[in-house]
Parts: C-alpha cells; structure tokens; sequence
C-alpha cells in the first residue's frame, strides 16, 4: 500500500476510531485485478488507491471527505470519486484541474469514497500528515445527498 495512503488511514481512524469500515478497501478484489485499477498492484507491488466507507454517524461523511480532500489540492492525489462523480488533480475531459464531473462507472461510490495518488515514490509515498478541513465540505454547492443503490 503507498505510505501516502496508510497515513490517511491512520489520520481517519483517530477522526473515527468506532466508524464501520465495510466498505474501506485498498488491494483490489478478483473483480478489479480484470482491469486496470489503482487498486491493484503495480509492476514494483504497490497499490495506489483507497477507499473509506460513508458512516456520517461515527464521523466520516465519505462525500464531505472527498470534498475536503479535493479543497485541499493536496500534491499526492492523483484523482477522487465520491457519489457518481470524480475530480481529478489535472484538466481532463474538457474540466479544469479539480472540478468534479460526473462518473459512470460500474460502482456509483455512493457508500465509501476513492482517492489515488500519483504513480511516482516521491507523492505515494510522501508520509506528511493530510491537511483537509471537513467543515469546508458543509457548502451546497455541488453536493449532491448520498444515495443508495
């Protein structure tokens, strides 16, 4: 796993010690190792992507997560995914750096959210605390409610 990833992990836990992780992820299932994935290992072994389970009851709203880490610009993410969008750190698909745009893959992401980090040592395994402010997250502006399948 990228360092980068387990100390968001670590920073997670100590925000949510008691939050439900059944939807948290890291090396990817059978399902994922059948195409390209940042969850599945690269040539050197290292996964790249994480996912941290929506439990707004014990602290960590996986939409407001997403929101913080995409308000926090932070060098490392490669891209997110949180609830039938995706924001990525670079202009892609006609979008500016940053800007959500609407996902359609296969998984919604509507019960956890999903950040990668860049492919290169120097960000996936970059072990500075995460800088996020959850409260920025608390703005309507492109938030849409979780929903379920």
């Amino acid at each position: 796993m990228a360092k980068s990833l387990e100390t968001l992990l670590a920073q997670i836990n100590v925000l949510s010690p008691n939050r439900d992780k059944s939807s948290d992820g890291g090396i990817g299932n059978a399902e994922h190792s059948a195409r390209t994935s940042d969850h599945n290992p690269d040539d050197d072994g290292v996964v790249k992507a994480r996912d941290f389970t929506h439990d707004p009851l014990h602290g960590i709203d996986s939409e407001k997560l997403a929101e913080a880490l995409r308000a926090s610009k932070d060098a490392r993410i490669k891209y997110l995914i949180s609830n039938r969008k995706i924001a990525a750190s670079y202009a892609t698909g006609g979008k500016a750096a940053w800007a959500w745009r609407p996902y359609s893959g296969s998984n919604p992401h509507n019960h956890h959210c999903h950040i990668s980090v860049l492919a290169d040592a120097a960000h996936y395994d970059d072990t500075r605390p995460w800088v996020f402010d959850l409260t920025v997250a608390d703005t309507q502006s492109s938030k849409p409610e979780i929903k379920s399948d």
